[in-house]
């Protein structure tokens, strides 16, 4: 079962999935300072406090300043739990490079397909 709904903005279009037990979140154009940083971290804690999966999916984001890429390293660092987990697709080459550069790929997996990362989830204890 899929579920959609979408928030559209000038900079940030997300798109919202709900696939098995994990909610994907497909962003795309401009992940930078302003109201759709804040509002797409504020969204991404809600889904987290609720304690669900999320795939965060950056391969149609144009553009992370350094306040997008905080707000990344926070969801995707912080621990709520067993079944609050979030991960990170992106198959673009400039934010693999992005964290290479930044030594962030030494804590943060970026996989290459949403598949991939809805998977690695089977690898985590409930």
């Amino acid at each position: 079962m899929e579920e959609r709904r979408s928030n559209k903005s000038m900079t940030l279009a997300t798109e919202t999935h709900i696939r098995d037990e994990a909610i994907i979140l497909r962003c795309a154009g401009h992940f930078v300072a302003g109201e759709e940083a804040s509002a797409f971290r504020q969204g991404a804690e809600k889904l987290l406090s609720e304690r669900r999966r999320v795939v965060i999916n950056l391969t149609d984001l144009e553009k992370i300043d350094s306040t997008g890429l905080a707000v990344l390293v926070q969801l995707l660092t912080q621990k709520k739990g067993p079944e609050s987990e979030t991960r990170l697709v992106s198959s673009r080459r400039y934010m693999t490079d992005l964290l290479r550069r930044t030594r962030l790929d030494t804590v943060i997996t970026a996989y290459a397909s949403e598949e991939e990362a809805v998977a690695s989830f089977a690898n985590v204890p409930r």
